[in-house]
């Protein structure tokens, strides 16, 4: 397991570098980043390149037998490139343009500002691509942050014309498949096309949807444009990446970036125990952008400026967290950053070392860890978690609802995040799956609202249901194309076959309004929409109700089971609560045959390992608690943990903020 942190040389005077780089190894760090906001230090002058500062700099870690990682400076571009070039700020969906004096602020699809980027990069390829003391490369810096993802100015607007002409070929066929005539919406040629700026009554949902899938694309290119140039000079056998920012940065789809870096890798700041079902998310997400381990390249280090009822990490935190990452699959850990900067935006981001340089308790619980995780990293290294249920993230169903929400507030990733939430606190792993991923392997496969009716997924659905598997759809299912339009068949349209039921109609609302979902004795709020039903060979689990009287789609089915085969697809027809979500979910695992863990909940989070080579199984036990916890062992059972060699029976002590890896 490698282990880094970032570092800014360019911040700090020349001759401190050294103590910097002897402190560096003494902590146990292989790998720096270094360079990722240096442009105007890397060319203060237009076309005026100097490399010479971040030569030495990389000279002198690597003195100490340290490499670096060499990002890109693309994230924020000099003062002189902006008053040379003002159009390169972005504009958001009203024609506002955003200002310098942050980072982030440059339009991707910007001629002029792709232009400098070419050269800034290209040199620093050209210096630094060979070097052996370089062991990778970043290409920019969190790429959507800050809210800066979505673009709408005169180059995206362009850009994205030429986008579609390459995804449709003719006019005539983008206007056939999006349904143009609809108010007048026709276009006679391609520069007639509008982004999906500030409208009366909202953009065409068809030409949102695809602006979403542009944007995205845009991020891609832009990577690909920078990688390649970089490999001109170095190869392909140094890893190239970038740093992402996962599920919230919902303008890039993770699974197209993820098939253009070697290795992924994320930016995980867990700052609370309140957010360990979101960090454990993120971190199984990026896991899931390419099927293997991948790298974290920024891991929190102190306090951040998030908001949070515990700013300031407790002691133990700092490593469980580094723990975590490692756990779900991180095999490089790269600390944010080595010493707190002086000035700026993140003067109270803190890193290992303060912003004077001393080294206080942070440091010192980071160096424990550091020695730990190399020493003990042999034990799980190769070992990832061992996910029997697939969590479906389609993007285009987030996007296309996004686009139109059918009169209500259908919260695509709400949903999404609750149903990891509840598999989480059962202490199952889960792998996070885009759309054409195939099913083997997988005991449940759960796909929220899956609103894109994707024929290809209806057929390998229906296999893996045919051959044991379990599935979970939720409402709405079914009633688009890929273009943002209506199926030719009516809801859940391809998927009618593999769920066993056919819509009759939908109803919606804001808030409550009054439908309940009625499961034997417990009632549950339908919240904004429910899928009106009837079953063709699917077995009825619940019925519609209402809170005062009667719908006049009372008692008909709410909660649907086709058995098929060794299989069974389970269908939630309408949006309620995380409780309603937790009883189907308890409903399709003990139909798949997967248990709860004894000892997951809220607080410790369970990760059981699918270790190659191994007689005995894996499991990472956490402790996200501030006080500690003792878990049962059942009669008769022994586990060791491998970290500390400790056997225990009868029961499992776990300190606060503790981690142990049970063998057993």
């Amino acid at each position: 397991m490698r282990i880094g942190v970032a570092y800014y040389p360019d911040y700090w005077p020349e001759e401190r570098w050294p103590e910097d780089a002897r402190l560096m190894r003494e902590t146990g760090i292989d790998l720096v980043r270094v360079g990722e906001f240096a442009w105007s230090r890397l060319e203060p002058r237009r076309g005026e390149y100097d490399m010479g500062w971040l030569d030495r700099a990389i000279g002198v870690l690597a003195g100490e037998g340290l490499q670096v990682i060499l990002c890109t400076p693309t994230a924020a571009p000099p003062t002189w490139l902006f008053n040379r070039h003002p159009t390169m700020m972005p504009e958001d969906q009203e024609g506002k343009k955003w200002f310098t004096g942050s980072r982030r602020h440059a339009c991707v699809n910007n001629r002029p500002y792709r232009r400098y980027v070419r050269r800034i990069v290209r040199e620093m390829a050209r210096v630094f691509g060979n070097r052996p003391q370089v062991f990778g490369w970043q290409i920019d810096n969190e790429l959507g942050c800050h809210g800066s993802g979505r673009c709408y100015c005169g180059d995206c607007e362009q850009s994205f014309r030429e986008w579609l002409k390459r995804r449709y070929g003719t006019i005539a066929r983008l206007n056939k498949l999006w349904g143009t005539a609809f108010w007048s919406q026709e276009f006679g040629d391609w520069h007639l096309i509008p982004a999906p700026r500030r409208t009366p009554a909202g953009a065409h949902p068809s030409l949102a949807l695809d602006y979403e899938r542009f944007t995205s694309a845009s991020y891609r290119d832009f990577f690909v444009e920078q990688r390649e140039l970089i490999e001109e000079y170095s190869g392909t056998q140094k890893p190239i990446t970038t740093n992402c920012m996962g599920i919230g940065t919902t303008q890039i789809n993770q699974f197209e970036l993820g098939s253009v870096v070697e290795v992924a890798a994320y930016d995980n700041y867990p700052i609370a125990a309140e957010r360990l079902n979101d960090t454990a998310l993120q971190l199984d997400l990026t896991r899931s952008a390419k099927g293997r381990p991948f790298w974290v390249l920024e891991q929190q280090a102190g306090t951040t400026l998030i908001r949070t009822n515990h700013g300031q990490p407790r002691p133990g935190q700092l490593r469980l967290w580094s723990y975590q990452a490692a756990a779900r699959g991180a095999e490089l850990v790269s600390y944010f950053r080595w010493r707190t900067c002086p000035a700026g935006q993140e003067m109270h981001w803190y890193g290992m070392l303060d912003a004077d340089g001393s080294l206080k308790r942070r440091y010192e619980e980071l160096k424990q860890t550091v020695e730990e995780l190399k020493e003990r990293a042999h034990h799980w290294e190769g070992a990832l978690p061992d996910a029997k249920v697939g969590l479906l993230l389609d993007y285009d169903c987030l996007w296309g609802l996004g686009a139109e929400s059918m009169g209500t507030d259908l919260d695509y990733l709400g949903q999404f995040c609750a149903f990891y939430g509840l598999l989480r606190r059962r202490g199952l792993a889960v792998d996070v799956l885009m759309p054409n991923r195939e099913t083997e392997g997988y005991q449940l496969i759960i796909a929220p609202m899956q609103v894109v009716g994707r024929p290809r997924l209806a057929q390998r659905w229906e296999e893996f249901v045919a051959g044991g598997g379990t599935l979970l759809v939720t409402a709405p299912a079914g009633y688009r194309t890929e273009h943002n339009t209506w199926l030719a068949k009516s809801p859940p349209g391809p998927y009618a076959d593999v769920l066993g039921v056919e819509m009759e109609e939908h109803d919606t609302f804001i808030g409550d309004g009054g439908s309940r979902v009625v499961m034997g004795d417990e009632e549950f709020p339908v919240e904004g929409y429910c899928a009106i039903v009837e079953t063709k060979d699917a077995e009825v689990l619940a019925k519609y109700g209402a809170k005062f009287g009667q719908h006049f789609y009372s008692a008909t089915p709410a909660i649907t089971r086709r058995a098929c085969e060794q299989g069974a697809a389970y269908f939630l027809a309408a949006v309620s609560t995380t409780e309603l979500y937790d009883r189907v979910v308890a409903m399709a695992l003990a139909n798949a045959g997967l248990e709860r863990h004894r000892w997951s909940s809220e607080s410790v989070e369970v990760i059981p390992l699918r270790a190659p080579g191994r007689r005995s199984p894996l499991t990472f036990v956490l402790n996200h608690a501030e006080e500690p916890r003792a878990l049962a062992i059942p009669n008769g059972v022994t586990y060791r943990d491998v970290l500390t060699k400790r056997d225990y029976s009868g029961t499992l002590p776990l300190d606060e903020f503790g981690v142990v890896l049970l063998e057993g």
